[in-house]
Formats: structure tokens, C-alpha cells, sequence
């Protein structure tokens, strides 16, 4: 894929192609902004999503910055491991592609699950992370509050054999993908046929049960930083009606974990802000990493 978009404002012509670059546990898909300009910001998106996602967001920043976003393994049109998937895992995936495509430290922007795989890589990988960027991160849950009954029933049969898959079957589809969105979105105008059709795509080239490896490890991607872990420019950006993720989560994230981490709410908002109200979440986001020092 290439696409010439150009900045209205500028007029400023900047390009959006589609790579594969090799990895850690095989291909991963990458979109890559040039010409080469400001800081380079990499976007990690959340689960069973894919680079796309974020295309409402894609003009604005590489207007003024290199975009770079990838597909997580498991997810999109990357590469499907053998083995457990795992934070650590995708934090080494991000690690790698920092060092061998970007060059040099990134602004990092993570959504929801994708949250969880930047702080890992912030901490793990502190040299590669020049400022961090959590969207209604999860994570946090079990800070929030300890799994219920029913919390432990459905991991339990997330987990057992042909359970699983049989659950798999039932929501794998268009159908499931869109009650799944519609759940995450404040603004349920905003799941459109196109939007379900995206997400849908990997679905249907890699099996029903392609994301249910990652689905039976979600008791392990958890944020469990200690203060002092994350010492770079951070930045909690939450929609204000996020009913899976609510903002009291950003709260705990800052207390608890990164004190001195940044939060800003946006109203009238759910779980993907950076969709539900772009103009908003842009208005936050470009100044915040204008001030960075480049």
C-alpha cells in the first residue's frame, strides 16, 4: 500500500506506505510516513485490532511527524507464532523494530491492550522509548478491583479445550466483531460497515480462532509497574465514557505506577478516543509532543 496525502494546511505531501520487516518471531506489518520529519512516533494498537484503526489519526500526525505503526503478532496481517503470546513477547516484536526501522528512540502510543505491550517496552527497553503515550490502557483491572465469579467462569472457559474454540466460532465472525465494537464505543455511530469490514479482514483469512491464543492469556497482560520504572515523558489520554476501561483506571496508573505521568480526559468519548472524537484526542496529542525536545 502507498498512499500521497497531503496537509491542506501546508500543502506539505507526505506518503503512507505498507511494509513487511522482518522480526524476532517472523514478518510483522509496518505503515511508514515520509519524508522523514519531527519525532518518530510509533502506534501499537489494542486487542483483536490491526494497524487501520488508526487511519483517522494518520494525516494529522505524519503531517508533522514520521508515523510509523505495526501490526502485534497475532493480530492484523503479521506473522502467527508458535508459543505463548505475551507482553514480553510483543514488547521485543516493538524493540526490534524500533532499533532495525526507526533508528532511534520513539514516542510510543499504545491503545488498550496495546497499552500494556508500551509500558512493558518502556520498561524493558528504556533507550528505545523517548516518551510514552497510554490510550485507555488496560491493565489495570485487577487494581481496580479483584475478578468476580464471573470474570473467573469466563476466563475458565475461554481456557478449557473445544470451550474455547467453540466461543471462538460464536464470536469470530462479522457479527461478533461488531457487538465487540459496539461494546467499546461511546459513539456507536461511529462502527460503520467499513469499520467492522477492517476489522473483520484478519478474521476471515486466519481462522475463527486466530486471536483465541491471546484471548486465553489476558489474566497475565497486566500493567504491574512499581514507580520509578517509567521515567520518560508520559502521557494517559482516556475517553471519559469508556465503560470497559473506565478513566478512574488512568487514576490508578499515575498513583500507583508513573507519578508523573500527564492524564486528560475527553468528554463525550469512549474506549477509542483517537476515533470517537479525533479532532479532540489530536488536540491533546500534537501539542503534548510539540513540546518535546526534539
Amino acid at each position: 500500500m502507498a498512499t500521497t496525502l497531503t496537509d491542506t494546511q501546508s500543502t506539505r505531501r507526505f506518503e503512507i506506505r505498507e511494509e513487511y520487516r522482518s522480526g524476532p518471531d517472523g514478518l510483522m506489518r509496518a505503515w511508514i510516513s515520509s519524508p522523514q520529519q519531527g519525532l518518530p512516533v510509533l502506534l501499537i494498537h489494542g486487542y483483536g485490532a490491526l494497524i487501520e484503526h488508526w487511519r483517522p489519526v494518520m494525516r494529522p500526525i505524519a503531517s508533522e511527524h514520521t508515523l510509523y505503526a505495526i501490526d502485534l503478532y497475532h493480530f492484523g496481517y503479521s506473522a502467527r507464532p508458535a508459543g505463548r503470546p505475551s507482553r514480553e513477547r510483543w514488547a521485543a516484536q516493538a524493540a526490534a523494530f524500533i532499533r532495525d526501522t526507526i533508528g532511534q528512540p520513539a514516542v510510543v502510543v499504545g491503545h488498550s491492550m496495546g497499552g500494556v505491550v508500551s509500558a512493558q517496552l518502556a520498561r524493558a527497553y528504556p533507550d528505545l522509548v523517548k516518551a510514552l503515550v497510554l490510550v485507555n490502557s488496560s491493565g489495570a483491572q485487577l487494581q481496580a478491583r479483584p475478578l468476580s465469579p464471573i470474570d473467573r467462569l469466563m476466563l475458565d472457559a475461554i481456557g478449557a479445550p473445544l470451550v474455547g474454540e467453540a466461543l471462538a466460532g460464536v464470536f469470530g465472525n462479522r457479527w461478533g466483531v461488531r457487538q465487540g465494537l459496539l461494546s467499546a464505543y461511546h459513539r456507536k455511530e461511529c462502527v460503520t460497515p467499513e469499520l467492522v469490514e477492517t476489522f473483520s479482514g484478519p478474521l476471515r483469512r486466519y481462522g475463527t480462532g486466530s486471536y483465541l491464543k491471546v484471548s486465553r492469556e489476558f489474566a497475565n497482560l497486566v500493567l504491574d509497574l512499581t514507580p520509578g520504572e517509567i521515567q520518560m515523558p508520559t502521557l494517559l489520554i482516556w475517553g471519559a465514557e469508556d465503560q470497559s476501561i473506565p478513566p478512574a483506571h488512568a487514576g490508578i496508573i499515575k498513583n500507583r505506577m508513573i507519578p508523573h505521568a500527564e492524564i486528560k480526559i475527553i468528554p463525550d468519548s469512549g474506549h477509542c478516543p483517537f476515533d470517537e472524537t479525533t479532532q479532540a484526542f489530536l488536540d491533546i496529542l500534537l501539542p503534548w509532543l510539540r513540546q518535546l525536545p526534539a
